[in-house]
């Protein structure tokens, strides 16, 4: 039986990855954090669960009071208006690109055209006359769909994500221009694994290019989650309690843990750069005091 001869250490060295793949890596998973996150509310699969916003009906049985209010006129209007939806279980959640409705007992349906979920509750809508008066009980009394459209398209902006994407995959395309593992013959006439240095131009465009993606990223997330705990917030004093309003988690943590590693690519370029300028002054340093040696 013929004994395979296997230079483990060889391997566990891992020739043909270096630090830049690794930095490829991580700018990768940065876009498709970001990219998972923009598509949320497009499909009513796993995707519906990656929203900003979920304004939901809470079904109070009396309107919320608080010391502080001076008229109830308003608070008993919007909490009539509420009870037109006979205990309406809607719950409407907002992405950059889609929405999605869902109520108890019934599936998600979601998308990108808010006129589309609105006919199907339209649909749904019933009216019931007692005596002369009629009355309409419809899911959505208090318009939670056009309230979670008017967030997405005019409160939350998406351009900004798209240029990160756009600048992180730059980033990703120079750093695959940078030298790999590379065997070569020495003095000796030894094999040796060398990696040259990549080039200074092009390692300060990389970094420039993705230190502007992680502002653009940071600036993002930080107004969708500023933004998107504002309007729940709103939404829940502005209807004295019949609307609860949610930001979602998931799409929180797809955005800073973007943001993250974006930033790390960051660092780990500069920590790069810096490194390779020292190892330069080292070198040049060493060169001037071998000339000096040998001219003595």
């Amino acid at each position: 039986m013929a004994i395979i001869d296997i230079n483990w250490t060889r391997i566990l060295r891992t020739p043909f990855i270096g630090y830049h793949h690794v930095l490829m890596f991580i700018s990768m998973g940065a876009i498709i954090l970001m990219s998972i996150l923009l598509a949320g509310c497009t499909t009513s699969d796993n995707l519906g669960n990656v929203y900003l916003l979920s304004l939901r009906y809470t079904n109070s049985s009396q309107p919320m009071t608080n010391s502080a209010q001076v008229s109830t006129a308003i608070q008993s209007a919007v909490y009539n208006i509420s009870q037109a939806g006979s205990g309406s279980t809607l719950e409407v959640r907002a992405g950059y690109m889609g929405l999605c409705i869902s109520q108890d007992n019934e599936g998600r349906v979601c998308s990108s055209n808010a006129k589309v979920l609105a006919n199907i509750l339209k649909a749904e809508r019933s009216t019931s006359t007692t005596g002369n008066l009629t009355t309409e009980t419809t899911p959505d009394p208090l318009n939670l769909i056009l309230i979670a459209e008017e967030f997405r398209t005019k409160i939350v902006f998406d351009g900004l994500l798209y240029i990160s994407v756009v600048l992180t995959f730059a980033c990703f395309l120079l750093l695959s221009t940078f030298p790999g593992w590379h065997q070569e013959v020495d003095d000796s006439g030894s094999e040796v694994e060398v990696k040259p240095f990549p080039s200074r131009a092009v390692s300060q465009a990389a970094l420039g290019i993705i230190s502007l993606s992680f502002g653009f990223a940071f600036i993002s997330v930080l107004w969708q989650h500023i933004n998107s705990s504002s309007t729940a917030s709103m939404a829940e004093t502005l209807t004295y309690g019949a609307v609860s309003g949610h930001v979602g988690t998931a799409g929180m943590i797809l955005g800073w843990f973007a943001v993250a590693l974006i930033g790390g690519v960051s660092l780990g370029l500069l920590i790069m750069i810096l490194s390779i300028s020292i190892i330069d002054r080292l070198t040049d340093s060493s060169s001037v005091a071998s000339s000096y040696l040998v001219d003595d």
